[in-house]
């Protein structure tokens, strides 16, 4: 029974990695789509 618990509970962490990792990239994706382009929004700079 415990050992049961334990895998579902592996499982349900590394869905959870997965999920994160791929939000990540997508929020990475729609930055550089917005970022660059004629219809770029305008960026602040650090100086």
């Amino acid at each position: 029974m415990i050992k049961r618990i334990a895998l579902v509970a592996a499982v349900a962490a590394t869905a959870a990695v997965v999920r994160k990792r791929s939000a990540g990239k997508n929020e990475a994706d729609l930055w550089s789509e917005a970022t660059t382009g004629p219809q770029a929004v305008s960026t602040p700079t650090t100086r």
